[in-house]
């Protein structure tokens, strides 16, 4: 593992704004999760003018997209949602987290994290019921202090603080 914390690689696609809006969105992210920071490693940023959702996640290149152009407040949420789901996969602490996530959430603690075969090209209902994308939206609530862009996915309260301890270590 390098020393240091894990860097936000920023790609050619990202404009100087959206470049400067995403490296102070990192610093709060990376700040929340100072306790975890050893567990992930670096992701890369790309910007596209067309994509099927807001931001996209891909684990096997540690890269997320965020659709541009777009307000602060969408940027933001598409930041640190995709970012949430780079520690989900590249973190095995997070495996932890999981069972008491569930569980805040008013879910049995061995509900699926994600469908089996299913991607998030799914309808919006569907898509607010994994609890994998309640997550990356709690990180979002968490990282921000609420959040900006109403989705269907429901927090629970414990669930945010749950998850504000895992972020500290506890």
């Amino acid at each position: 593992m390098p020393s240091g914390p894990p860097r936000l690689l920023v790609g050619e696609s990202v404009g100087a704004d959206f470049e400067a809006l995403a490296l102070a969105t990192w610093d709060r992210f990376l700040w929340l999760l100072r306790a975890r920071q050893d567990c992930f490693g670096d992701v890369r940023l790309e910007a596209a003018y067309s994509l099927g959702s807001r931001a996209g996640y891909d684990p096997e290149t540690a890269t997320a997209t965020v659709r541009v152009p777009g307000t602060v407040a969408m940027l933001q949420s598409g930041l640190i949602h995709e970012w949430a789901h780079h520690v989900e996969f590249q973190c095995p602490a997070h495996q932890e987290l999981r069972p008491m996530f569930l569980v805040a959430q008013g879910l049995p603690a061995d509900t699926p994290w994600r469908p089996s075969g299913k991607t998030t090209d799914v309808n919006a209902e569907e898509w607010a019921s994994i609890p994998s994308e309640q997550y990356a939206e709690a990180m979002v609530e968490l990282v921000l202090g609420g959040r900006p862009i109403p989705t269907g996915a429901r927090v629970s309260p414990g669930a945010i603080r749950v998850l504000e301890a895992w972020a500290r270590g506890d």
